[in-house]
């Protein structure tokens, strides 16, 4: 008889990856945060360091999602697709900011966590497409 549905041990599995992408993306940064002196970053809110940032910004956001809207429609069925796509989005973004941060910010430290969490997505990334499997 065959199985149906998610593998034997998979909710396990699910939650302890989400564990390890929730601490490698929040706690890490927080923690190279306090270390280095850089601005602590206030949560669900826009920090935009002025307003050339906060225009391309909205842009960018703005883009994402008809690009996502447009790769739901054209790539229907592949999930994996718009997965690395908002992560992608995510890395862009955040290499925007740091730049914003680097050319215009006052607390000049804050660019250098931005690219550490470019490098922290990425990361996760490789690890959740590895996990999930061919």
């Amino acid at each position: 008889m065959e199985h149906y549905g998610m593998p034997e041990g998979f909710w396990q599995e699910f939650w302890l990856v989400m564990g390890a992408v929730i601490f490698i993306i929040t706690v890490i940064p927080a923690i190279i945060r306090k270390r280095i002196g850089a601005d602590k970053k206030k949560w669900f809110s826009y920090n935009h360091v002025n307003e050339f940032y906060e225009k391309y910004d909205w842009m960018l956001r703005v883009s994402f999602i008809v690009v996502f809207i447009i790769g739901a429609i054209v790539f229907y069925g592949k999930p994996l697709f718009l997965l690395v796509l908002s992560f992608v989005f995510h890395m862009i973004q955040l290499a925007f900011q740091s730049y914003s941060e680097w050319r215009f910010a006052e607390n000049r430290k804050n660019y250098i966590v931005s690219l550490i969490e470019i490098v922290l997505l990425f990361i996760v990334l490789i690890g959740v497409l590895l996990w999930l499997g061919p």
